[in-house]
């Protein structure tokens, strides 16, 4: 009886995200070169706001839309 209980408790790792420690040190230097490059760009995406003011014909009109700096809805972040 007390075997059965042991393996109804058994956790399957593969039905999970697990993480494992790794040596740090082992890394190649291009992978670490290239990881950073794509952390980079993701965060300058995420910044990133288009000037929805550069299409504006009007000076005036340009100016307070810049200066509100109002964004695109449409744009999805």
């Amino acid at each position: 009886m007390e075997q059965q209980n042991s393996n109804q408790n058994t956790v399957k790792a593969s039905d999970y995200l697990v993480t494992q420690a790794i040596n740090t040190k082992d890394i190649v230097a291009e992978k670490l070169s290239s990881d950073l490059e794509q952390l980079n760009k993701a965060e300058e995406k995420s910044v990133y706001k288009a000037d929805i003011s550069k299409g504006i014909g009007n000076p005036k009109i340009r100016r307070a839309v810049s200066a509100l700096k109002l964004a695109n809805p449409f744009k999805g972040y």
